[in-house]
């Protein structure tokens, strides 16, 4: 047993530790450091720190600040940087990644609007003895004003990056269905859901419970050509048999698979069925344990997420149209998952699927998805305002260049009716209003989907359902 001063053992602890803080840059994928993990000026404050995701640091308005990531390097290779970055006041802005005494920078113009994934100018040779990068933004006018927002650095060496991006491309799926449909309805239909009068029924019995021809036939009266269902969301709970599930958490299942008797309701009036799935949030802290989501190595987490998600793709097949994923941006993205992986695990049983991973206001966590969520997104020409009329929808360019631009948007006042004895809110616009938005949108190629409150026992606003039915006859006309 090897013998050692109090001193030297002081040090070899913060060694251990600096060493176990460091982040190991892969050569063989997209490295996020993110900002809310670096080293950073006292006053450059985290964006909604402490929950289940990690956000972006904001307030950066000096020069002088900055923000460093010890990094670990196994053999030396050139590194091209990109930065997740948004501009919120001021003219064209520098950004520089520093490290081993070489910097790379780019120019963010005054014309780039909200987040940019911005590719740095160079490559920087980086090997075992480059222990840190820094990152610095300053005005491209001295002296002149700014205010930033920095989501991460990203380090990737470039043979690797292209790879990537043909897989991706490999990967994905035409979107024009998506388009036919011009819009579609989501419901937040979960373990939180409450009837409109009366106590709540446990999750298995109110699955059996629900009425999917009612469903179905409301989903109809509406016009839209898809429905977004919810599955997990607050806590994770599926709405069918899913042993992947249950072998981590036993009782979150049902012994009916209302998801193959809503595409059945659904597919008969022609209506296609996709999912909403969230991975786990912090209202659920037995998941975030028993699943690995807490752990620092994602690799459990996301080995028991891909046996969940093709399990049940593989049982439905051509029956479920698309996954919309949550948290892409603010839980996924911080953990660096296999991104190939998970895409390729949501298309098992149908290569046709369509799949997506909201980024919030966030840039597009990954090129691996077919279209973007495009949560509360009102503008017809999508974020940024990039998409022209008469296209295919999908972005020319930006950070989300190559998806399919869709509108995820409250059509009432909450995401999830989970108010007891409580009426639904009043749809937030009239049906003349929602006509002229389909017309706007459609003829950007730009897919609205309008999230319906909807109680535990399948009610849905009639009012609601109205609006919906009368904007979609006029905006057909």
């Amino acid at each position: 047993m090897a013998c050692f001063t109090p001193a030297f053992g002081t040090l070899l602890l913060l060694l251990i530790a600096a060493i176990a803080a460091a982040h190991d840059v892969a050569p063989d994928a997209i490295t996020p450091l993110l900002a809310v993990d670096a080293e950073r000026s006292g006053d450059l404050p985290e964006f909604q720190p402490g929950g289940h995701g990690k956000f972006f640091v904001t307030g950066w308005d000096d020069a002088a600040k900055r923000a460093s990531w010890p990094i670990t390097i196994a053999a030396p290779a050139d590194y091209a940087g990109r930065v997740l970055v948004r501009r919120t006041s001021g003219g064209p802005l520098v950004v520089e990644a520093s490290a081993g005494g070489m910097t790379v920078s780019a120019v963010l113009g005054a014309d780039a609007t909200g987040w940019q994934r911005l590719p740095l100018d160079g490559l920087l040779p980086l090997g075992p003895d480059i222990r840190e990068l820094t990152l610095r933004l300053r005005p491209a006018k001295a002296g002149e004003a700014f205010a930033a927002d920095v989501h991460a650095v990203e380090l990737v060496q470039p043979a690797i990056r292209d790879a990537l991006h043909a897989r991706a491309l490999a990967l994905r799926t035409d979107t024009a269905w998506l388009r036919r449909a011009r819009y579609g309805v989501m419901v937040h239909w979960t373990s939180e859901s409450m009837p409109l009068a009366g106590p709540p029924q446990p999750y298995p019995e109110a699955v059996a419970a629900f009425d999917t021809e009612a469903f179905a036939e409301a989903m109809a009266q509406t016009g839209a050509g898809f429905v977004v269902f919810t599955t997990s969301h607050a806590r994770m709970f599926f709405p069918a048999p899913l042993a992947a599930l249950d072998a981590v958490l036993p009782g979150r299942t049902a012994s009916r698979d209302l998801v193959a008797d809503l595409a059945a309701a659904l597919g008969r009036r022609g209506i296609k069925l996709m999912l909403y799935f969230h991975q786990g949030s912090g209202s659920d802290p037995e998941w975030l344990r028993l699943s690995g989501f807490d752990e620092p190595d994602s690799r459990r987490f996301y080995a028991t997420w891909q046996a969940m998600i093709r399990e049940a793709g593989t049982r439905y097949g051509e029956r479920l149209a698309g996954w919309w994923f949550d948290d892409g941006a603010v839980a996924a993205y911080p953990r660096n998952p296999p991104w190939k992986d998970l895409t390729r695990a949501a298309k098992a049983g149908c290569p046709e699927r369509l799949v997506c991973f909201n980024r919030w206001e966030l840039a597009s966590p990954t090129e691996f998805q077919d279209f973007d969520a495009g949560e509360g997104c009102l503008d017809p020409r999508g974020s940024g305002g990039l998409l022209t009329r008469g296209g295919d929808g999908r972005y020319p360019s930006g950070p989300q260049a190559g998806l399919q631009a869709t509108a995820c948007l409250m059509a009432q006042a909450a995401w999830v009716h989970d108010r007891r004895d409580a009426p639904f809110h009043p749809p937030r616009w009239n049906a003349a209003e929602v006509a002229e938005m389909l017309r706007a949108f459609t003829a950007h190629g730009n897919v609205p989907i309008f999230n319906l409150e909807i109680g535990q026992q399948g009610e849905l606003s009639p009012d609601a359902i109205e609006m919906l039915h009368r904007a979609g006859r006029a905006a057909g006309d």
